[in-house]
């Protein structure tokens, strides 16, 4: 197909699971990939790096972890310097643990799922939007929680809604300038 083709597209949470998906199927799409995540799945992301290279791409992989901006600013410099561009952003990183009633959650428990999974979306985004070609794209990965919710989910579920509110927002803010910002939402 090629829809990608002469593209670059940026991956967080690139070892495994739908981060590898996302790396894979662009690739088949035509993109070259910068695939990040973080030091304890450096085997697995090598492992991605494999497959996208069997499409015939290129993959830049990086170490970085979503919460810590300076890790995923110099990453994502890495990337964009290794392979000369960046079309997509694909802020997919994301932990889904944690399960049960609300009130029953520790304080650590929701921290590090909002941690992950809704500041490291920012982080993402703003280490990687300045890099962005003219008419590419910011997709933020959400799901159905950011849409109905989950009875067993808060911290993931409040998370969900929250980014598809920082996908619209950036949507007004990146329109001027020519760029899309949208969520997906498997599931």
């Amino acid at each position: 197909m090629n829809r990608m083709h002469n593209t670059v597209a940026l991956v967080t949470g690139a070892a495994g699971g739908m981060g590898r998906a996302h790396c894979r199927r662009l690739a088949e799409e035509g993109a070259d990939i910068i695939a990040l995540d973080i030091e304890a799945a450096a085997a697995e992301l090598a492992e991605t790096a494999r497959e996208v290279e069997t499409t015939g791409r290129l993959c830049v992989t990086g170490v970085a972890d979503v919460r810590d901006q300076a890790s995923m600013d110099a990453a994502v410099a890495d990337g964009v310097a290794a392979l000369g561009r960046l079309d997509v952003i694909v802020a997919n990183a994301g932990i889904y643990s944690d399960l049960g009633l609300s009130w029953e959650l520790s304080d650590q428990a929701w921290q590090r799922t909002i941690d992950i999974n809704l500041t490291g979306m920012w982080h993402t985004v703003r280490a990687a939007v300045a890099a962005l070609s003219d008419g590419g794209s910011v997709v933020i990965v959400s799901s159905t929680n950011g849409i109905v919710g989950a009875a067993a989910a808060a911290p993931d579920t409040a998370r969900k809604h929250a980014v598809v509110g920082l996908a619209r927002t950036q949507a007004h803010q990146l329109g001027p300038r020519g760029l899309r910002g949208n969520t997906g939402r498997p599931g």
